[in-house]
């Protein structure tokens, strides 16, 4: 089954309660991928954050981080209508609205996912991947880094991490190394994921208090419910560029982050 990054305009979702947690480290990742698996001269970029604490984790897009404090600002009254309106209208577009919270008290992962203005949340197991570490070593941007190698969802991934930072995490779903991932690709670098940043202070994880509003999913019920969007969106965007160009349109969309 294929999961999609998902790219939107921006729509003004429900709000809900959330409550801050405090993050110790702020991880800022670049992310360069290839939407069509037959054009390697075709890649797209996003720049994803990872907040970590001891209690949590959590992995959005940049601009998506923005968009969840504008709609937090908008939900506490702190600003008159008009501006209300005009910073609205202004809420960056975010290409990715994915979430991946990493609990590791309860050894598990929430992948949120925001589609139009309905909300839908699904588990899996916080250790999905088994790594195999490799006697091998590099610098990467000045951190020292050893190499791992690990398999998941149709894609082989190899993995730089730095020992000397003590935090067994990275972007996506990627966790369980005994350092912070440095760089994290697969094999045919479709998909590259590469740290450009870390900060240490006071973050605020915002997780939802109302559980009501995010509609609870199996994955099997997620995958085919993204299966069955993203073969809607493609029919229609092939109807509309076959009445405007008189030509079918080839899919260009059709490499997606999970294969499986």
């Amino acid at each position: 089954m294929k999961y999609y990054f998902l790219f939107f305009t921006v729509a003004l979702p429900t709000l809900n309660m959330k409550l801050p947690v405090q993050s110790s480290f702020k991880a800022t990742y670049e992310l360069i991928h290839q939407p069509d698996s037959t054009n390697n001269m075709n890649k797209d970029s996003e720049t994803f954050l990872l907040y970590v604490n001891n209690e949590l984790s959590q992995f959005l897009s940049y601009n998506n981080a923005l968009r969840d404090s504008l709609f937090l600002e908008i939900h506490e009254g702190k600003m008159s209508n008009e501006e209300l309106v005009q910073r609205t209208l202004e809420a960056p577009r975010t290409k990715t609205k994915l979430k991946v919270n990493k609990v590791y008290g309860q050894s598990k992962m929430e992948i949120l996912q925001e589609m139009m203005t309905n909300l839908y949340k699904y588990y899996q197991p916080l250790n999905l991947m088994d790594w195999e570490i490799i006697n091998e070593t590099k610098s990467i941007n000045g951190y020292s880094c050893q190499k791992a190698t690990t398999s998941y969802a149709g894609r082989d991934y190899i993995a730089w991490f730095d020992p000397e930072i003590a935090i067994s995490d990275g972007p996506y779903k990627f966790y369980g190394l005994p350092g912070l991932i440095i760089s994290v690709y697969d094999t045919q670098e479709h998909y590259k994921f590469d740290l450009v940043g870390l900060e240490k202070g006071n973050y605020e994880i915002e997780r939802n208090l109302l559980n009501e509003d995010y509609q609870v999913l199996t994955q099997q019920e997620y995958k085919q419910m993204m299966a069955n969007y993203e073969a809607n969106s493609q029919a229609m965007a092939k109807r509309l560029f076959s009445q405007m160009s008189g030509k079918p349109k080839k899919p260009s969309a059709n490499n997606p982050i999970e294969l499986e």
